[in-house]
């Protein structure tokens, strides 16, 4: 078959006639950068336990391939390693790996289920950016870091949870996930950042926690399905566009919080508890 392998590492895999499956071979320690870039007629690749890393861009632009399984001897893969791997479907990750990279699922098109393992601490910026068909997804108690436009625009997307683990949520990180119906911060985060839930247009429920203190430009624009949210007086910081084009939008807050005084200033609908 047409493996370039040197020192463990497979350099490169040249593409054959009629073949659309294949076994990664038992010497390979290491997928290289690049090593199946644009394969497309391949379907299904085998990766041996003996493979310990995946390096960036390995099965970028795999456009035929449908699933894969990265055995627990894999403890690191590199950014982008399966970006644009428009009809890959699922994708069964390693337990010992430690972070998802940058670009590492992006514009996985057909990408509906994926499990997190637990010990991840890191989803990296554009994780699984425009991720149109991942429904619902599981983060694990072990993430701390959810990075800038990590699910943006992931429109199927329903249902996330995030645990108490998670003290920082990069800007646009589930901007445009028109689909997400709720969602609870949770108290080990500090701030909402920049677009983090802009144009998330059935969002309907909000859960801010008593440990915020500032929510962002344009946080939540464009919720138009958004009529209530309580803003704790935690909260000493609100850019002037955090809810523009919320039409519907009310603000619960205490008398004399900062909420209460935003609201005025911006002339959106405030109940005082």
């Amino acid at each position: 078959m047409g493996f370039k392998i040197e020192n463990g590492v497979l350099v490169k895999y040249t593409e054959e006639r009629n073949v659309t499956e294949i076994t990664i071979p038992e010497r390979v320690t290491c997928i290289g950068h690049d090593a199946f870039w644009g394969c497309a007629s391949l379907t299904s690749i085998t990766i041996p336990d003996s493979v310990t890393s995946i390096e960036a861009a390995a099965f970028s632009e795999c456009n035929s391939l449908t699933s894969i399984t990265i055995p627990d001897s894999v403890t690191s893969i590199g950014y982008e390693a399966f970006y644009d791997c428009m009809k890959l479907t699922s994708i069964t990750l390693s337990g010992h790996v430690t972070s998802i990279g940058k670009r590492t699922f992006s514009h996985c098109h057909s990408l509906t289920n994926i499990t997190i393992p637990n010990g991840v601490t890191t989803i990296g910026d554009e994780a699984f950016y425009d991720c149109k068909s991942l429904t619902s997804i599981i983060i694990p108690d072990s993430v701390t870091s959810i990075g800038c436009e990590a699910f943006s625009q992931c429109s199927s997307l329903t249902s996330v949870t995030l645990p108490d683990s998670v003290t920082t949520i990069g800007f646009e990180a589930f901007y445009e996930c028109k689909r997400l119906t709720s969602i609870t911060i949770p108290r080990s985060v500090t701030s909402i950042e920049k677009n983090t839930f802009s144009y998330c247009e059935r969002l309907t429920a909000v859960t801010i926690p008593d440990t915020i203190k500032l929510i962002g430009d344009q946080a939540f624009s464009n919720c138009t399905k958004l009529t209530n949210i309580t803003i704790p007086d935690s909260v000493t910081r609100i850019k002037k566009d955090a809810f523009s084009y919320c039409e519907n939008l009310t603000i619960t807050a205490k008398s004399g919080s900062y909420a209460e005084r935003f609201a005025k200033r911006v002339r959106i609908k405030c109940e005082i508890v």
